[in-house]
């Protein structure tokens, strides 16, 4: 019996060598990568599809540049047409009949003729050159292009501070529901070795089925609470894969020490920093385009001077010949347009421009004011929340103390169990609050960041 007990204990032995073994190599072959916030911030610039888009909607606001340049530069078009007549046309007109002349009157009789105007086959060539030589109004479409350009360039940057921003904030929010599941993990630990604890002090007699009972139920009310927090983790895991196109069936773990903040203190002028806001500028960049609006609607009065220039190549012939009863046209037009009366068109254009390039302008001021008040909003969280930051670590110390008091006075029994999951609770709750208050604290920076455009 000896004997087999030692063969069957050795072969568990190496079944448990075997797997541990296995389970390494295959834990090796596995890709997992790990983001720090810096290189998480890489990745979403590299592959996040909104900003991707943002891009792609910037290069198309180039392209009116091109729009706007080619109505200054000629255009040159050339066209080409072979007719085949399917039937004959003729003219009719009366002439003279001089055969049949009245002999005793010397009247002369009309008599209806008609003559063939067409040949089967007809061939003709155009090339017509058409070039604007004055227009107010397509030169101020060209800087209007160009502002409009600058605007989908502005407004690219704007949703690259924005999408980074969100991202590190929810980068964030991944590491501080990590801590919470962390914390989960202890505590349920813990409450496992009291628990087991208890019983043995159960076996030998040492405390009451009561005290054990509710050793128990404090194990088994941190099994919901661990699980709800490592499925809220693996939530936000998936959350950063989508933010930063990182394929959903790749492993990756996320290495970040919430508890290293700081509060920076310094002199922000708000007038420099708006104006250094991209947002701002967006502002200011399309209140430009509204005035430009309104050159452009004024250009609308102004007369325009174009140029057309063409030649025509006409020849027909029964047979399929290109060269016979050949027709050339050459020839040049200036054609000067004076507006003179649209109905009041015109009028209520300008009108409108100058309306909407108020309102742009009210609008910018209104941003400004509120941009102001949003820094000096942001500057005083930041001031609270480090403070309750300090608190939160304090409590959280004399939590953790009287929990370590609790822990050992519980092992001699002068405690009760219900008293010692009250402590427990207590300090994981102030283990979470601290966190939490780290995270809002590092948000309200990021906020404060862009509010004072230090990207």
């Amino acid at each position: 019996m000896k004997l087999f007990s030692i063969q069957e204990t050795l072969i568990k032995n190496l079944l448990i060598i075997t797997i541990s073994f296995i389970s390494q190599f295959s834990f090796s072959q596995t890709n997992v990568t790990i983001y720090n916030l810096e290189t998480f911030v890489n990745t979403v610039r590299e592959n996040n599809l909104q900003l991707k888009i943002s891009k792609n909607k910037s290069r198309v606001a180039d392209l009116s540049i091109k729009e706007a340049m080619s109505a200054l530069l000629p255009q040159i078009n050339g066209q080409t047409e072979i007719k085949r007549n399917l039937n004959d046309q003729f003219i009719f007109f009366e002439a003279p009949d001089f055969g049949n002349i009245d002999p005793i009157t010397g009247e002369v009789p009309q008599i209806v003729q008609r003559f063939k105007t067409n040949f089967n086959n007809e061939f003709q060539a155009n090339i017509l050159l058409e070039q604007n030589l004055f227009s107010l109004k397509n030169i101020y479409n060209l800087k209007s292009a160009r502002q409009f350009s600058n605007i989908g360039k502005l407004q690219n940057e704007d949703q690259i501070i924005k999408i980074i921003a969100e991202a590190k904030k929810a980068f964030l929010q991944t590491v501080l529901i990590k801590n919470v599941y962390k914390v989960s993990e202890v505590s349920e630990l813990y409450a496992k070795e009291n628990y087991l604890t208890s019983k043995n002090k159960f076996e030998n007699k040492l405390i009451s089925e009561l005290d054990l009972l509710q050793a128990k139920i404090r194990w088994e009310e941190e099994l919901p609470k661990l699980l709800k927090a490592k499925r809220n983790y693996l939530m936000l895991l998936g959350n950063l894969k989508l933010i930063a196109g990182i394929n959903p069936t790749d492993k990756i773990v996320i290495d970040y020490d919430l508890a290293a903040y700081e509060l920076k203190d310094a002199i922000v002028n708000s007038d420099d920093a708006i104006n250094n806001r991209i947002d701002y500028q967006l502002l200011e960049a399309n209140n430009y385009l509204q005035e430009l609006d309104i050159k452009n609607k004024q250009a609308e009065y102004y007369p325009t001077l174009n140029l057309r220039a063409g030649y025509s190549y006409f020849s027909s012939s029964d047979e399929w010949a290109f060269k016979d009863n050949q027709n050339k046209i050459i020839y040049t037009a200036l054609t000067f347009t004076v507006p003179i009366f649209s109905g009041g068109f015109r009028k209520s254009q300008l009108s409108k421009a100058k309306i909407l390039s108020n309102i742009t302008s009210l609008e910018k001021q209104e941003a400004k004011l509120s941009m102001t008040i949003e820094i000096q909003n942001l500057e005083l969280k930041l001031s609270e929340e480090y403070k309750t930051i300090q608190v939160a670590t304090s409590t959280r110390e004399t939590a953790k103390k009287a929990y370590e008091i609790a822990v050992e006075t519980a092992k001699i029994g002068l405690i009760s169990q219900i008293d010692l999951r009250k402590i427990s609770d207590d300090y994981n709750r102030a283990e979470i609050n601290l966190y939490n208050s780290i995270y809002n604290f590092k948000c309200t920076q990021i906020d404060f960041n862009n509010a004072i455009a230090n990207y």
